[in-house]
Order: C-alpha cells, then structure tokens, then sequence
C-alpha cells in the first residue's frame, strides 16, 4: 500500500494542472526582474488577459484588502497592493479554480469546509488589516489556500480507493493525529505537502517559510517569524474538525502569548474584538457553563 501510494503522490505532483500562461509569465517575470522591474511591465503583462485583469480588479476591490476607493486599472490595482502581493494573489487565486473540492474522506462535509475555508481568508483582513496591514495583505494568498493539501490528498486517498479505510481509521481515532494518519497513508501530512507545493510553484519564499513553520513558528527565522505565527494562528482557529471552538479559540491565544517571549506582537484586545461571533459565543458560553 505504502509504495503505490507514494506513486501516486508523485504522479498527482507529475499531473499538477498547469497555471494559465499570463500568469506563469507574471510570476516568472517578477521573479527573475530584480531591480529592472517595471510596474508598467507588470499591467502590460496582465493586461492580455481579460479574464486575469477581471480577476484581479475583484480581488482588489474585496473585503480582504479593506481599501475603501474603487479600484478600477489594472496599474492602480499594482501600485496600491504592491507587486508581490499581486503576483502571490494572483497565484492563489488561479490555484484555487484549478481543483475539484472532495473531503469526504476526511468524514467533512465539503460544502461547510469550503465555507469555513473562505472565513479564514476574510478574518486574515478582519483582524490585521488595522494592525498590520502588509502582514495582513501578505497572507491572504496563504489562507486562500491553507487547506489545499486535505483537498489533493483526499483526491489521492479516492482514486487509490483507499477514502473509505482513511475514513473508518480517522474515526476510530476520533479525529485525532490526523497528520500522522495523512502521513501513513500517503506519505506525507497536508501541511507539509502545502509548502513543497508553494515551492513548486513558486511563490514568495516569505509565504514559502511561512507555511513550513507552521507547526512551530517558534522556529522560523526572524523574517518570517511574524507571519508564520499569523499563520499558525488562523491555523488554529479554523481547525477543520472544530473550527472556531472554545478550545481551538484559546489554543489561538495561546499562541498569541507564546508569540510575545519570541517577541512577536499582536494586539490581543483586537485579537478578541475581531473573533468570528460563532467564536466568540462559543467562549462566552463555555465561560457561563464553567
């Protein structure tokens, strides 16, 4: 079992679909320019694709970016979220319609994972987009994608027809050690899979380092440090089996504390203010049961 499935991680990595072509040229171009990089460049590159100046003009004018004039160019779009954040949105955002969403076999239901899944996005902004606001518009390719590697490995377990035993041993397990158990039956957990999938396809080392840390942000390096901690933080908090609990919530805070004896600050008041009100009612209820 062990080596077919590893076969099989392999050929879904072979048979990733490729990026449309305008953005493998953005991202290729931006990457290579260094410091002859030109934002009309960039808009020129865009601006061949009708689909990919749309995408983008939404994106920029989303809650996520929290900018409060409508954003109507192509070049306002890149002057105002800055080159990278472009081209690492822009990214996601072709990643993400490239895939058929099916976590079954992780015993969720894929309509209330993909619901949660835009929520993580969307409380990056809400939370850090007065406090931090380059952290915040950093991440938000990330949280388009933080669960990327439960939906490709699902797709590996289903066409392995390994979904069900995946399954009944997740449950026996009561949903618990979920990665040791991705790791067993594929050979690798789906976080670890996300940041060897950034690498490959290239996005900011920022977000590369960030999603290898996210397991011990205590460990990255001081560059990173902040966003890995972000990171690990939503991590928490929309933890697929529980999102949004009490216990998740405070799990979340307690990474918050950790993150200031490694001396990464974040506003906990404004933490707490911009919980989800599924989060914070779960709390207070907690605190009435206690």
């Amino acid at each position: 079992m062990e080596i077919r499935m590893n076969s099989l991680l392999l050929e879904t990595i072979n048979n990733l679909p490729p990026l449309p072509a305008t953005v493998s040229e953005l991202r290729d171009y931006i990457n290579t320019a260094g410091d002859n990089l030109e934002l009309s460049k960039v808009a020129t590159i865009i601006s061949k694709d009708p689909l990919l100046i749309a995408e983008l003009l939404k994106l920029a004018n989303s809650p996520y970016y929290g900018i409060s004039r409508q954003i109507s160019t192509i070049p306002q779009a890149v002057s105002l979220l800055g080159v990278s954040n472009v081209k690492n949105t822009i990214l996601a955002d072709a990643v993400k319609k490239k895939f058929v969403v099916d976590v079954s076999p992780y015993g969720l239901d894929t309509d209330t994972f993909l619901r949660y899944s835009a929520e993580e996005t969307e409380f990056i902004s809400n939370w850090l987009n007065k406090e931090d606001k380059a952290l915040s518009d950093t991440l938000i390719p990330c949280a388009m994608l933080l669960r990327l590697g439960m939906i490709l490995l699902s797709s590996i377990l289903i066409k392995s027809n390994k979904d069900k035993e995946f399954l009944a041993e997740n449950m026996k397990n009561n949903f618990q050690n979920i990665h040791e158990l991705e790791d067993k039956y594929c050979g690798i957990d789906s976080l670890s899979f996300l940041g060897f999938l950034f690498d490959y396809w290239k996005f900011d080392e920022i977000l590369i380092q960030s999603v290898t840390y996210i397991n011990n942000p205590h460990s990255a390096s001081s560059e990173t440090k902040k966003s890995a901690y972000a990171l690990s933080i939503i991590n928490c908090l929309f933890e697929p089996y529980n999102p949004l609990s009490s216990f998740n919530c405070k799990k979340a805070i307690a990474l918050i504390k950790e993150a200031k004896t490694q001396n990464i600050t974040f506003d906990i008041e404004n933490f707490m203010e911009k919980l989800p009100n599924t989060a914070k009612a779960n709390l207070q209820k907690e605190d009435e049961e206690v």
